[in-house]
């Protein structure tokens, strides 16, 4: 394995991160689009468009958000910084217990 400083492996975790907000947003601005498209669509032509409905939107919306929302989560929440505080913790505990 490499011998990266501190400062090499804060950056390349700060790039990672960056990616995935970036593919985040890409993915909740695409569902936007697609849902005001299929809304207004659905609302224009009075019919219903998809396969399965919750309410007056398409059961594959529901999902696509629920998607959504767990990748929010995991990259706004459950991101390395957390996994790194974890495992520091966990260390800690393992040698202050020797």
């Amino acid at each position: 394995m490499e011998n990266l400083s501190k400062n090499e492996i804060d950056y390349s975790i700060a790039k990672e991160r960056v990616r995935q907000m970036k593919k985040f947003y890409t993915g909740l601005a695409i569902f936007i689009i697609a849902l005001a498209f299929y809304y207004f669509r659905a609302d224009y032509l009075n019919k219903e468009i998809s396969i399965f409905h919750i309410g007056k939107i398409s059961g594959v919306f529901w999902v696509w958000g629920i998607i959504l929302a767990i990748k929010g989560v995991k990259t706004f929440f459950l991101n390395a910084s957390w996994e790194r505080k974890i495992m520091d913790r966990e260390l800690n505990q393992n040698n202050h217990g020797n």
